[in-house]
């Protein structure tokens, strides 16, 4: 793969991180359980490490990263804020979907072949996807908003 490819691919993986980062605000916003927000904050926190990460490679390689969500982040941090209305389960049934989407999209990225430090760095976020996707899906197979003392 060419420098000028790499760069391509990286900036739609931030552009997806852009997105997830609005997302996960426009879940926290809404959720009243306070650990079910904070769980939800730190792993908004690791999207927006992602887009460092992914920016610092994105620039070493000569480009310029994506800086901010586009109409397709808008309209799915729009679609998370009126689904999280609905309450905590639909929030974090939005969030679920977000995270298969960014899963799919690191697991599809990690087929290319990419310079050793990149593929390391990918493969670092994709295990954080998988590990917000698994936490999600525990949350809402428990119904975690629903157990005594949730609501802080």
């Amino acid at each position: 793969m060419d420098p000028s490819q790499i760069i391509e691919k990286l900036n739609d993986l931030i552009q997806l991180d852009h997105d997830a980062v609005g997302a996960y605000q426009a879940a926290i916003d809404r959720i009243d359980v306070e650990s079910i927000r904070a769980r939800l904050g730190e792993f908004q926190n690791d999207h927006r490490r992602h887009i460092v990460d992914l920016s610092e490679q994105v620039r070493r390689l000569g480009g310029t990263p994506k800086e901010r969500p586009d109409a397709k982040g808008f309209v799915l941090k729009g679609f998370t804020a009126v689904t999280s209305m609905m309450g905590n389960e639909a929030a974090l049934r939005a969030m679920q979907g977000n995270e298969k989407l960014t899963n799919s999209s690191y697991g599809n990225a990690l087929r290319e072949n990419w310079p050793e430090p990149i593929r390391n760095l990918l493969e670092r976020n994709f295990r954080d996807e998988q590990r917000h996707l698994a936490w999600i899906e525990d949350a809402l197979r428990n119904r975690i908003w629903e157990q005594t003392g949730a609501h802080v």
